[in-house]
């Protein structure tokens, strides 16, 4: 009887809250995948705080990535919305691939031809995820209607405990959004509201988590 091949990931984390998100996307779409998770707290509270500069928080990065492939992992996904190109700075310093938050919702996103609405429970994230939208858009000479927002409060409330406040104040959000306009989530963390999406949005409501793993598992099958 042949056993199911299994691979080693890693997965670095600026908040303890985008474990479970992630996990839950790798046992829905790829179960053969054991996760092995880094978490870094001081990532989120160092950028968020001002006591460390890029340099600084690249190097973090930096070495959280070599240490997750010399622990055996076959690939790796940063899945912190504000260290995209930090992660892509460390991919020079490994031998598997290194996903960032951003590249598999992303590579869907491309596919759609509808209007897009980026959602982020903090407003740099929606930014971020924005310009990097419209500059892979105009890479492959691609229009794109393209509008985002930020979710007052809901970050407070996740990073407070109060989970409850965040999934309402982000469904109310996302049932506002133009109905034929597809949403995508720029937090990992968000995708805990995918579940209840469906009933209050018609149109397909994207998260990066989800889209992240499909990305990876692309990106290793490709080896």
């Amino acid at each position: 009887m042949n056993q199911q091949r299994r691979f080693r990931i890693g997965a670095i984390h600026a908040l303890m809250n985008a474990i479970p998100t992630t996990q839950t996307a790798f046992d829905r779409a790829w179960s053969a995948a054991d996760v092995a998770h880094l978490l870094d707290g001081s990532l989120y509270l160092d950028r968020s705080q001002g006591t460390a500069d890029d340099a600084e928080l690249a190097s973090r990065i930096d070495r959280l990535v070599q240490y997750s492939a010399s622990t055996g992992a076959e690939g790796i996904i940063v899945t912190g919305s504000f260290f995209g190109d930090f992660a892509k700075q460390a991919r020079d310093s490994v031998t598997v691939p290194v996903a960032t938050s951003f590249d598999g919702i992303i590579a869907r996103a491309l596919q759609l031809d509808q209007p897009l609405h980026v959602l982020a429970t903090a407003p740099d994230s929606a930014t971020l995820l924005s310009a990097e939208l419209e500059r892979e858009a105009a890479q492959r000479s691609r229009s794109l209607s393209l509008s985002r927002g930020a979710v007052g409060g809901a970050m407070d409330a996740l990073i407070g405990g109060d989970v409850d406040r965040h999934d309402r104040l982000v469904l109310d959000a996302v049932s506002t959004v133009d109905a034929d306009t597809a949403i995508l989530f720029a937090q990992f963390s968000m995708e805990r509201i995918l579940p209840g999406s469906a009933a209050v949005h018609t149109a397909p409501v994207i998260g990066p988590a989800s889209e992240g793993v499909a990305r990876l598992r692309d990106l290793i099958s490709q080896r």
